[in-house]
């Protein structure tokens, strides 16, 4: 099991606060109680560089970590749980609109769903912002260790349906017992190698 060296390099609330990297970005997308923290420190084999609350949807800044200094990881705020609704909406199209137009370093969205649940609105939207910035996307459906193989199959062409994107793309994790965990990693570098290649 590797050991990745991980780098906080920046909290924002806005674009003057991102990092001034010039590494490729993968941001990490996904409801705020789909696993996200729990996937991107899966990932890094670290037990604490994300932020897991127990309280859904705690982060609301653009979390950017990078990972031995090949990739950066942005962490967005969860999605799905505003107490107060339309604000909390604003706030995070406000946070994320000008991420997705006018990052250059960005090379894909890595949306984060829980594997037992159909995509919602919220869900569809994310994959809109991934679209209209011409990336691509993979889906992580997480908990995939409480669904028999054929049922994870199952969920996994209702979730490729809903969001339009290919069975290639998405891929079947668990934090748990780390299933899933290299394939997920095998298609992240082939994103941003491919793309630092051309």
């Amino acid at each position: 099991m590797k050991y990745y060296q991980v780098t906080l390099l920046a909290t924002s609330a806005n674009a003057s606060q991102w990092p001034q990297s010039e590494l490729p970005e993968i941001i990490f997308a996904g409801r705020s109680n789909a696993g996200k923290s729990s996937l991107i420190n899966a990932l890094v084999n670290r037990k604490n560089a994300a932020y897991a609350g127990k309280t859904p949807g705690k982060t609301q800044l653009l979390n950017f970590f990078s990972v031995d200094d090949e990739v950066v990881f942005a962490d967005a705020p969860g999605y799905g749980y505003a107490k107060g609704g339309t604000d909390s909406t604003v706030r995070f199209a406000r946070l994320i609109d000008p991420y997705f137009r006018n990052r250059r370093q960005l090379k894909a969205l890595l949306i984060v769903l829980d594997i037992r649940r159909v995509p919602n609105e919220d869900d569809m939207h994310m994959v809109d912002y991934a679209r209209n910035a011409h990336l691509p996307v993979i889906a992580a459906c997480t908990k995939c260790d409480k669904l028999s193989r054929m049922r994870q199959n199952a969920q996994i062409d209702i979730i490729c349906r809903t969001l339009n994107i290919s069975r290639q793309s998405a891929v079947p994790v668990s934090c748990v017992n780390r299933d899933g965990i290299e394939i997920l990693w095998e298609k992240i570098r082939n994103i941003y190698e491919k793309k630092e290649q051309a």
